[in-house]
């Protein structure tokens, strides 16, 4: 590559520098033909060469630094492509603004590249336009590798010599345009107002002052955690420590020798509120090289204290804790559990309704969507009955690092939200009231709430523990008088009005059961029933009619649809569909071509008020998994590896409760994002974080702990990510195959061992019935015959001879005698031996010596027992014998 690159850009070097520019009465200013592409773009090259000779004239004071250079700009540059042009052929050198090849130019000047053409551009010279600039600033010409684009990845570990000792570092990507030249625009900028804000706020005003009598405290899972001030030098003063801040940034190119001070942004006021202090003081000067920690050098550092290590993944135990401990894994497990049972009684009422009768194909259907208002926030006032029409919210704690489980309508009017921080749903409703977990309550509300709903002589199915679907259409039907498909007036309107009544009851059942409101939606398919239920709530009922499908569903927005979030509504708003009637515009085709094709049609019956799904039907697990997202510091791979495996192991016992193994494993990664601090927010808490995803198919559905701790380690290892950036781990099984409640499970170590099954030997059961005599006259048994053993099929590898004759061929074990007789000698006097043998091996009988036969013989069954005219249809020879 490297003569390639040497001869083809020598070439265009001297044809550049050749090239002289006198006037405009070149050829290159002709007209062009019509269809001549080739031609034109001839001229435009050489015309670009006029204007390079034209400006290398006007320069002929700038030093040549850059002789012999051929260059390329690719892509967005600072400074821009116009002033690098200039730039390098002011100076000497030739530039291209069209590259025919790879090969052509010298160097090639990009700012950043794309994956793929960071992998096609990785053998080539490929700089920063921070090397024009710096090789002018310098009067010569730099080394284009202490500024190339390309360089080994983060993995590849450089030396670092700091006072007499070396360090190993990894490289630090720099891909920004921003982060290349001293020179630029932004890096004076951003130069500038760092020392007009140093002018302003002097190093020893703090902006927040620091209370040492209440030392911060963050809180977590697993109670409070007091913060670290230092772990080094505890007297520091008050006004010596500063909150943490974002990692330095390094505005000019890493390759320079002299110092550069560091631009450290300034965070928010209400991030320096709650944030703990680092355990390294941090002052607004600049910090020696020797202070700067890694990841893992910081993570050491935190897990020293032996209350960190207990409640990190340094604790052996840490995944049995931290799911016995922690009250999402308990409020989820519950939820599971508790919606298990209900679903399980839902499911015997389900099988008695089955069994009545089933209205006819194309009746009117009548669905019930049942949902409790705001129901733990609901439940756990009903002992305060002073908090009714007050802001509520239920959290685990008011620490400013507590989550909203759940609030009110109240609550939600001010703009407190399910999931928030609990800082800032205070600052959005500061008289909002926060009431503990309540789980005997839940469960007493959510089964009284099932058996009223399991009251309705309906089709029931259970969605979750405050949430139930039942189809009442028999009962409609038969209060209408009809079958559903008839478009009487009189029996329609009969018909809606028993649904509205079986609502309204439920609802007061409920209500004198439990003491809080539910909402009621009824429409024609669970589509209509749950679009019709937001619209109840809270604490209403809404029946959405036939003649009023089209009108009210066009109008919602396509996120209002049931299984329409985030990501899908994008997909839908970039092809120009807003609302649910923009969908109807459009042709099945665009939209299955759009979002995928199950989606497509989907949405596209959607939009037609169209859905097929029955009360009713299973829902089958489709995954399992186990995640951790709090507590994960490690300070080498080691530590990391260990832990997932670990974390298989609790995938395996939910694979082995849910009766179920799979084929596909996933592994869940958060790595701590670029711009985020060592020490997030919430003690021990993921905090921003980048997410990835890499999964393996296995070879068959297993649930084996080595076969996932193997596989998981090996996707985490090829993700070379620093330990130390860890912030979360998740493994889930997916393609998931359900077994049986009464089937055995194998042995865990061959879970993933494909196993034939074999039927019973035919020796063994001869040799078993060995001691009932075929001839005993006295006790027949009808159909105790003697198998015949098969001839063994070559085919099949369990039944083929050893070969031990010394070639590679297997010999016939019934040579044809004239065949033999052509045979030379010595190959017809070797075969006869070998065949001695094996007819003398064939005497031998594999049953225990006490009942021998003769070898003669073949064991058939009684005379009486043949078949006539399967006999009759023998050979003659094999009738005979």
């Amino acid at each position: 590559m490297g003569s390639l690159l040497h001869e083809n850009s020598s070439a265009v070097r001297k044809r550049i520098q050749a090239h002289h520019f006198d006037d405009e009465n070149g050829d290159e200013y002709d007209a062009s033909t019509f269809g001549g592409f080739e031609d034109y773009f001839r001229r435009k090259k050489i015309k670009l060469q006029n204007l390079d000779a034209d400006i290398r004239s006007s320069a002929a004071d700038c030093p040549p630094i850059f002789r012999g250079v051929v260059a390329h700009v690719n892509g967005y540059t600072q400074p821009s492509l116009q002033d690098l042009h200039r730039l390098v052929v002011s100076h000497g050198g030739g530039f291209l603004q069209y590259l025919g090849g790879k090969t052509d130019a010298t160097h090639i000047i990009a700012s950043s590249l794309t994956p793929k053409k960071r992998e096609e551009f990785r053998r080539y010279r490929i700089v920063k336009p921070a090397w024009v600039v710096e090789s002018i600033n310098a009067g010569r010409l730099l080394p284009w590798d202490a500024f190339r684009v390309v360089d080994e990845g983060q993995a590849q570990k450089v030396l670092k010599f700091d006072d007499g000792r070396i360090k190993s570092q990894a490289n630090t990507p720099r891909a920004g345009y921003r982060e290349q030249s001293n020179s630029s625009w932004y890096t004076a900028q951003l130069a500038t107002s760092d020392q007009a804000e140093s002018q302003r706020s002097p190093l020893a005003q703090l902006e927040t002052p620091y209370r040492a009598e209440e030392p911060p405290s963050t809180q977590s899972d697993y109670g409070e955690f007091p913060s670290f001030v230092s772990l080094d030098e505890p007297s520091k003063t008050p006004q010596q420590q500063v909150r943490p801040t974002t990692p330095q940034l390094e505005l000019s190119s890493p390759h320079r020798d002299e110092p550069k001070p560091s631009v450290t942004p300034s965070r928010s006021e209400s991030d320096r509120l709650d944030v703990a202090p680092a355990p390294l003081p941090l002052v607004r000067e600049p910090i020696p090289p020797k202070l700067d920690m890694t990841s893992e050098e910081y993570n050491a550092q935190l897990l020293s204290d032996p209350r960190m290590r207990t409640s990190s993944v340094a604790n052996p135990d840490f995944i049995q804790q931290f799911y016995s401990e922690s009250r999402l894994h308990h409020l989820s497990t519950w939820k599971a559990d508790l919606k298990a049972q209900l679903q399980s009684a839902a499911k015997e009422k389900l099988h008695t309704q089955l069994k009545r009768k089933k209205p006819v194909a194309g009746a009117r259907r009548y669905i019930m969507h049942v949902d409790f208002d705001c129901f733990f926030a609901a439940v756990s006032t009903l002992k305060r009955p002073e908090l009714r029409g007050k802001p509520v919210a239920v959290a685990h704690g008011t620490g400013s690092g507590s989550e909203i489980a759940s609030c009110n309508y109240e609550a939600r009017a001010q703009g407190v939200k399910n999931g928030m921080w609990m800082k800032g749903a205070l600052q959005a409703c500061p008289e909002l009231s926060v009431v503990p977990y309540d789980f005997p309550a839940y469960e007493d509300a959510s089964r009284k709430f099932y058996g009223a709903i399991l009251a309705v002589d309906g089709v029931v199915q259970s969605v979750s523990i405050d949430e139930a679907l039942v189809d009442i259409t028999m009962q409609c039907l038969e209060a209408g008088g009809s079958d559903g498909r008839g478009m009487s007036e009189g029996s329609v309107y009969r018909e809606q009005a028993k649904a509205d009544e079986i609502g309204r009851g439920l609802r007061a059942t409920v209500k004198e059961e439990t003491g809080c409101a539910v909402s009621v939606g009824i429409g024609g398919n669970i589509l209509l029933a749950k679009v019709a239920l937001r619209k109840a709530k809270p604490a209403g009922q809404f029946q959405l009619k036939p003649d009023a499908v089209l009108d009210f569903i066009g109008n919602l927005t396509v996120r209002d649809l049931p299984g329409v979030g985030y990501s899908l509504g994008t997909k839908m708003e970039e092809i120009g569909v807003k609302l649910v009637k923009d969908a109807r515009d459009l042709p099945r085709e665009r939209l299955t071509s759009a979002l995928g094709p199950k989606t497509g049609v989907k949405i596209w019956e959607y939009a037609r008020g169209i859905d097929r799904t029955e009360v009713g039907n299973e829902v089958l697990r489709k995954s399992v998994s186990a995640e951790v997202n709090w507590g994960i510091r490690f300070v080498d791979q080691t530590q990391a590896d260990d832990f997932v495996r670990s974390l298989c192991q609790e995938l395996h016992r939910r694979l082995v409760e849910n009766l179920v193994k799979g084929k596909q494993l996933t592994l869940k990664v958060m790595r701590r994002s670029l711009d985020a601090p060592l020490e997030p927010v919430k003690h021990l808490g993921h905090g921003k974080c980048d997410v990835f995803n890499k999964s393996v198919v296995l070879g068959v559905a297993t649930d084996a702990t080595d076969v996932l701790g193997k596989e998981a380690v090996s996707m985490l290892q090829s993700m070379k990510i620093s330990p130390g950036d860890l912030r979360g781990l998740g493994v889930q099984m997916t393609k998931l195959e359900h077994l049986k409640s009464g089937s055995p499970r194998k042995p865990e170590g061959r879970g993933s061992q494909r196993q034939l099954n074999f039927k019973a030997s035919p020796v063994r059961n001869r040799i078993e019935r060995s001691n009932n005599d075929p001839d005993d006259l006295e006790s027949p048994r009808r159909g105790d015959t003697e198998s015949v053993r098969p001839v063994p099929s070559f085919s099949d590898s369990g039944h083929k001879p050893l070969n031990i004759s010394g070639t590679q061929f297997i010999m016939p074990s019934q040579p044809d005698p004239k065949v033999v007789a052509e045979l030379p000698t010595d190959i017809r006097s070797r075969l006869i031996s070998q065949g001695k043998p094996r007819r003398e091996s064939r005497s031998i009988s594999p049953c225990p010596p006490a009942r021998t036969r003769p070898p003669a013989s073949t064991a058939l069954p009684p005379q009486s027992q043949l078949d006539p005219d399967t006999l009759a249809a023998l050979p003659a020879d094999v009738r005979a014998e």
